[in-house]
């Protein structure tokens, strides 16, 4: 006769839920993994650039969540629904759009982008509904959430690998057999003001400043309510991050940063806050006699706004922008189909406008705005300490990547969208766990 568990296990197991094949968690981290593990830049030769690895995961996840609904047998958690009503709103623009432009007639190198466009939307939405409904546990919640901002901590090592070594330190992709690399190369690393503009596995430094606002609030919001034995291992991804956001020599990733931290400060306790603004100092100061010539130049990035080549291009763009906008206003010419050799806008709100129109644009912003409402809702049931604060970070998180969109066409590159509608999936699904989860003293954490 086996002997019984013991009750720690048991609840653990409770608070993770029962295991039949893949579940959500498992379809969510190997997601995570190939976001960040896998350049954004490398993609399956025959497929072009809709066969990004993480790309085509998502779109099987986007089937394993209609498959996962069609078995579900209990009912979904009460409550509305608001970021799920709002992404199929923005999938229905966003369809809608791609019929008129197809019966409108498309040039013909318009038409694989509108097709790719179309592809990497629905990718991008079975992610989010599969964290909507595909975490059963808020103990799971929490392990996701660990496992991603250890991902951003990965990611700000490499940077700060490739900022000291000047190389890309990605040449073992380069020979994966089936596959094209689109990215930047060792001799082509981007460069500001002399100094190397990391961005780890990213096409571009802005994207890989996305990814790290956005799993700053998270590191910081496990840090802080670290339960482990190991007091300092949860601070390694925090510490990471704001080094390379500092070494990134890019103006939105600082602004990204800066909006996620001050979100978080009001929920953090006076302690914390002040070793904060102390670490930073110092850090400032270190950086300050490491990399000479750093801050000045970070100082010269906000001061020297007026010419800067950068802030130039966004402002003159708005009229261009205006008069495409004219020709489509309602439903856009096609998600996909506005490509480079017309013009590029560093603005992804702009860019929405154009391709999906007036309601493309609205229909973005309700689904942004139902996130963080939806997070901050969770932190008003949670009942425990971490999962206010995780709630908290999802908040910071959405706030910092909604506003860097408005800095480059964030929807162009693979990691900083999916990353951003992978957010917005885990607030949903924080929303509907932390409302049903009853208070359980003592509970533990689930820390696989």
């Amino acid at each position: 006769m086996s002997r019984p568990a013991p009750a720690a296990t048991r609840a653990a197991a409770t608070e993770r839920g029962p295991r039949r094949g893949i579940d959500g968690l498992t379809v969510l981290t190997v997601y995570v993994v190939l976001l960040f593990a896998v350049p954004s830049g490398l993609t399956i030769t025959a497929l072009g650039s809709a066969g990004r690895p993480a790309t085509l995961w998502a779109l099987g996840a986007g089937l394993w969540w209609c498959w996962h609904q069609l078995q579900r047998q209990s009912p979904l958690p009460p409550g509305p629904r608001r970021v799920s009503a709002a992404l199929f709103a923005l999938l229905a623009v966003a369809g809608f759009s791609y019929a008129c432009a197809m019966l409108r007639g498309l040039p013909t190198d318009e038409v694989s982008p509108a097709d790719n466009g179309l592809l990497r939307l629905l990718a991008w939405a079975g992610i989010l509904l599969v964290g909507i409904d595909g975490l059963p546990s808020v103990g799971e919640l929490r392990v996701l959430l660990r496992r991603l901002a250890w991902a951003g901590g990965a990611m700000a090592t490499l940077g700060i690998l490739q900022f000291l070594t000047g190389n890309l330190l990605l040449e073992f992709w380069h020979f994966v057999p089936f596959t094209m690399w689109e990215g930047p190369t060792s001799d082509a690393l981007d460069q500001r003001a002399g100094f190397i503009r990391a961005s780890g596995t990213a096409i571009h430094p802005l994207e890989y400043g996305v990814v790290l606002a956005m799993a700053f609030p998270i590191a910081l919001a496990l840090a802080v309510e670290n339960r482990s034995a190991h007091r300092l291992l949860p601070w390694l991804p925090v510490g990471m991050i704001a080094v390379a956001s500092l070494l990134s020599v890019s103006r939105s990733t600082l602004i990204g940063l800066a909006v996620g931290l001050i979100i978080m400060l009001p929920t953090l306790s006076r302690g914390v806050r002040m070793l904060i603004v102390t670490v930073g100092g110092a850090l400032t100061v270190a950086i300050a006699v490491l990399v000479p010539g750093m801050i000045g130049t970070i100082r010269g990035l906000f001061t020297g706004l007026g010419s800067d080549p950068s802030t130039a291009s966004r402002t003159t763009s708005y009229d261009i922008a205006i008069d495409y906008m004219n020709r489509f206003p309602v439903v856009g010419k096609g998600f996909g189909t506005f490509i480079a050799k017309y013009h590029i806008f560093d603005n992804q709100y702009l860019l929405l406008a154009i391709e999906l129109g007036i309601l493309g644009v609205i229909a973005f912003l309700l689904l942004v705005v139902a996130g963080i409402v939806s997070a901050a809702q969770a932190r008003r049931t949670a009942t425990d300490s971490l999962d206010r604060q995780l709630a908290q970070a999802l908040v910071a998180a959405l706030v910092a990547g909604s506003l860097l969109m408005a800095f480059f066409d964030g929807f162009a590159f693979s990691m900083s969208a999916g990353m951003l509608f992978l957010v917005l999936g885990l607030a949903g699904g924080a929303r509907h766990l932390l409302a049903a989860r009853p208070p359980v003293p003592g509970q533990p954490v689930a820390t696989r």
